[in-house]
């Protein structure tokens, strides 16, 4: 049976699930740049609002719990602060796992290294399930608990559930947020570049 996760960048293809993966790059990714983070978390920020905002499914009482759909980036609570900063550093990492880099446009770029502009639909796909793998984690370090229903003020969450099996909404939230990384980055001055 193929694989339907995404070729990476040399042709090879990544394992549906990465924490199954030993062919992970050896290298770890370098970590974002400190000067971006805090644009590019509440970019992130912005973006989850605005997907939550089309949704349109949510009840008021819901909304009136979840903590993490504020007005503004400063009413946010700390820890979902610290939530989206570890989403923002994980970019390096995602872009890592597909085979490229994310460069300073000021810098001189090698000769023949594709960029890429957007992710394609394979790409997204995986990406989405990497995102909820990493956010599971992190919420999970971070004291989070399996609930029935959302609650972003007491940490209580019905997603700690595997990417297969979410409602396909959450996972084109999933999707939403990574898809948006190249424009962000592009934004913060900085490229996504294939590795050689």
């Amino acid at each position: 049976m193929a694989s339907s996760a995404p070729a990476l960048a040399s042709g090879a293809q990544m394992s549906q699930a990465p924490a199954q993966n030993s062919s992970l790059p050896a290298t770890p990714a370098p970590p974002l740049d400190p000067a971006i983070r805090e644009f590019v978390a509440q970019e992130l920020y912005k973006r989850y609002k605005l997907t939550r905002a089309s949704m349109g499914s949510d009840t008021e009482s819901e909304k009136q719990k979840d903590a993490s759909l504020q007005e503004t980036w400063e009413s946010l609570p700390e820890h979902l602060k610290a939530s989206t900063r570890a989403q923002a550093d994980d970019i390096p990492r995602k872009l890592q796992l597909l085979g490229y880099s994310m460069t300073n446009g000021g810098e001189n770029i090698a000769v023949g290294r594709e960029r890429l502009e957007k992710f394609t639909a394979e790409q997204l796909e995986y990406l989405g399930e990497v995102e909820h793998d990493r956010w599971v984690a992190e919420r999970i370090r971070s004291g989070w608990q399996a609930s029935g229903q959302r609650n972003s003020s007491t940490q209580q969450t019905p997603f700690f559930v595997p990417y297969a099996e979410l409602e396909q909404k959450w996972k084109d939230v999933d999707k939403f947020m990574v898809d948006g990384i190249p424009e962000i980055l592009g934004r913060s001055g900085y490229r996504i570049h294939r590795n050689i």
